[in-house]
């Protein structure tokens, strides 16, 4: 039996006042807390959670819902316990609870009422950033907000107004700044990244050694698949080829790595995978930072700046994608010019300790990609259009099976040597791209057909947007 801490008073225990946190969890999570007196984590938070003492104050935010739900009393310190509390889950690092006020559905408090009110979304770039680290201290002055909302919803106006006139007094005794302070501006500012191919690379004999190379090492594809999945590339980092099992999805940005002189890393996606805790990292309860699997690949391929590398996200719908990639899918749209392409701001938002500082830094580097293979079966899940939308998406479809024997006798030819600066795109946006007569030509046939698409997709609100229309046009030049 795994040892668990025993529940003591809530004020004999621990000489600093009682603090309060908020606490985010998931909606489906929330009703078996209550009934089991438990609030848990699986990485994320678990630094913070080492903190906590009897008789410190949490708040139960149910992220999915953006609500607060209850107000709820530490009877413990944080423990770990590997008994099953959430069905299909691992959530080993918990702490006991008890509810003060426990509110009915009908009477959370949405977070319209709250996010704008609260001092520490000032340290932050918006509220989301702090709920993404799982369980954040808050500020006197913020507890007293969220007490005062939380007694009023419960219909307990007497501790309601108790609450709001600490809060006044607060605000008297150190009053909030006029407006939040601006977002700092970068120190150095950097001219749009100039698209400028290497001298002397001759992409078409590239492509062609790249399909001769594909061809000798045995593999099926169709030369339009292979020159698309590289013009996708060229035009935004995360790629999601689609497609039934079996028709080489993995295996592409493999073998166009091997061929093109490039780096690629397979990340097998697991089910359970519920926040970014294994893709950018977390900090365990000793303090210590964890980096994931892609934050370790991004710094990788930073260090590494004139060899081009790819993270290949094997199988990435057995887990919700919205749910473990929401921050890196939020850095690709914030990409800026860096190095003669384009990178993101850090990946990371959460509080390191000294030692893992460098880690805090790392983006989204301009010579790294990613690539997501999914399935299309009934054991995965469906993407979201927040998702499609900020991907380039290729289906693998096609297959032949009578192309079984081996297509050449010649030996596999030694790979190329693709320069890091050849995979670079011309411009995130198409205005930024000065055209030559042809590809304007080219651009507005692309338009032309994206209009006549319109036509019948915008009375379902599922219309091509600017976005679509830049990428669509990139990828054709």
């Amino acid at each position: 039996m795994p040892e668990t801490p025993t529940d003591v008073p809530a004020r004999s225990a621990g000489r600093r006042p009682p603090r309060s946190w908020l606490w985010a969890m998931p909606p489906d999570n929330y009703a078996i807390y209550c009934k089991t007196n438990t609030f848990a984590i699986r990485k994320v938070g678990r630094a913070a959670l080492a903190r906590i003492r009897p008789g410190d104050r949490i708040f139960a935010y149910l992220s999915g819902s953006r609500v607060i739900a209850g107000l709820f009393e530490a009877t413990s310190a944080a423990f770990e316990d590997t008994t099953p509390l959430v069905p299909g889950e691992h959530y080993p690092h918990r702490v006991r609870v008890r509810p003060v006020v426990q509110l009915s559905k009908e009477a959370w408090v949405p977070y319209e009422a709250f996010s704008d009110q609260l001092d520490v979304v000032r340290e932050y770039a918006d509220f989301r950033s702090v709920v993404q680290q799982v369980l954040h201290p808050l500020p006197a002055v913020d507890e007293k907000v969220l007490t005062f909302l939380v007694r009023a919803r419960s219909a307990d106006m007497e501790q309601a107004m108790a609450a709001l006139e600490a809060w006044k007094q607060l605000r008297q005794a150190a009053p909030r700044a006029a407006s939040p302070a601006p977002w700092p501006a970068p120190a150095v500012h950097e001219p749009p990244a100039a698209y400028a191919p290497p001298p002397d690379f001759d992409r078409m004999r590239a492509m062609e050694a790249l399909l001769a190379h594909l061809d000798a090492r045995g593999f099926v594809y169709e030369p339009w698949q292979v020159a698309a999945f590289v013009a996708a590339l060229r035009t935004k980092p995360f790629v999601i080829l689609a497609g039934v099992t079996g028709t080489g999805k993995s295996k592409l940005p493999v073998l166009v790595a091997e061929a093109t002189g490039a780096d690629a890393a397979l990340v097998p996606v697991r089910p359970d995978w519920t926040d970014s805790s294994d893709v950018l990292g977390y900090v365990d309860l000793q303090g210590r930072f964890r980096p994931g699997v892609l934050l370790q690949q991004a710094r990788a391929a930073a260090e590494a700046p004139h060899r081009y590398h790819l993270a290949v996200l094997d199988e990435m719908n057995v887990a919700r994608v919205e749910h473990y990639f929401a921050e890196v899918l939020s850095r690709i749209e914030a990409r800026r010019p860096a190095g003669g392409g384009y990178a993101s701001p850090p990946l990371l938002a959460l509080d390191l300790p000294p030692e893992a500082a460098a880690w805090g830094r790392v983006g989204l580097p301009p010579n790294l990609a990613l690539v997501g293979t999914v399935n299309m079966d009934e054991s995965a899940h469906a993407f979201s259009r927040k998702v499609l939308d900020r991907a380039f998406t290729l289906e693998l479809a096609e297959v032949d099976l009578t192309r079984w024997q081996a297509r050449s006798e010649r030996p596999v030819p030694e790979p190329g040597c693709w320069p890091a600066g050849v995979w670079q795109p011309r411009g995130l946006r198409l205005s930024e791209v000065a055209l030559t007569e042809a590809e304007r030509e080219r651009v507005e046939a692309v338009v032309a057909e994206l209009e006549a698409a319109n036509v019948f997709l915008a009375p379902a609100q599922l219309h091509v947007a600017y976005r679509t229309r830049d990428e669509a046009a990139l990828f054709v030049l």
